[in-house]
This record gives C-alpha cells, sequence and structure tokens, in this order.
C-alpha cells in the first residue's frame, strides 16, 4: 500500500487530517460541479458549506459515535476513490494539483449526513431556534 495515503509523515494525526481534507475537499467539488457553488440541496432549504465547517461536522459527527482517531481516518480513506487518484493523467501545460474523488458511497454517506441535518433543523423549526436551544442547553 502506498504510505502518503496511510501515514503521509509517520504521524496517525497527520494521516488522519491529511484524509479528513481530501474527503472534504472531494465533497465540496462534487457540488461546486452539481451547483456551480458549494451547497448542499435539501428539501426545506439548501445548506452553505465551506470546508471549515465540514471538517468539523463530519469529524465531530463520528468523535460523538466513539470512534477513535485511526478508525475515523480508514473510514475516510474508504470514502476516497484513491485508484482513480493514483491513475490520474493531468495536463501536460500546467499541473497545480487534483483532488481525490469520493466513491459513490462516501458521497452517499455524506448526502445522508446532511439529509439527516436538515431534517433535525427542520423539526428545530429552523436554524435560528437550533442555535437558541443550543444556547439555552449550554447556559442552563
Amino acid at each position: 500500500m502506498n504510505k502518503q495515503f496511510w501515514y503521509p509523515a509517520g504521524s496517525l494525526e497527520e494521516a488522519h487530517q491529511q484524509a479528513l481534507t481530501w474527503v472534504c475537499d472531494a465533497y465540496l467539488f462534487h457540488l461546486v460541479s452539481l451547483h456551480r457553488r458549494p451547497v448542499y440541496r435539501h428539501q426545506y432549504g439548501d445548506i452553505s458549506l465551506d470546508q471549515p465547517a465540514l471538517r468539523g461536522f463530519i469529524d465531530s459527527y463520528l468523535e460523538e459515535k466513539s470512534w477513535d482517531l485511526d478508525r475515523r481516518r480508514a473510514h475516510y480513506i474508504n470514502m476516497l476513490d484513491l485508484i482513480r487518484y493514483m491513475g490520474r493523467k493531468n495536463s501536460d501545460f500546467i499541473d497545480w494539483g487534483t483532488v481525490p474523488s469520493l466513491t459513490p458511497r462516501g458521497l452517499r454517506w455524506m448526502n445522508a449526513c446532511f439529509s439527516r441535518l436538515g431534517e433535525m433543523v427542520n423539526s428545530c423549526g429552523g436554524w435560528e431556534n437550533c442555535v437558541e436551544k443550543k444556547m439555552e442547553g449550554t447556559n442552563a
């Protein structure tokens, strides 16, 4: 197996962060290719995304499920289509790099996460109400 995908600098934390970055970038590129901007279209409204929000959302979700760092990293690696990434042929003129793409299963998982988020926000009565309820819970 190619070491750069498993432990890029010999550190599990760095490997985890790199895999998480690749997953987030791949999902954002996917959304931009669909909608011309990084937005998840939910039946109740759009969810605008950026890399820091996406990283925090998916990593904290798995961390709250008690997944350790190694398991989360392995999950991110499995979501990426690394076979196609390794066999890529970029332009000979200018090549500033390529972002790996997600597997169909990885796309379904990411879409399911945001679908559930949209359902939860709708059940709270909107984003402002969710934030308000969260603030009331932390101040109590």
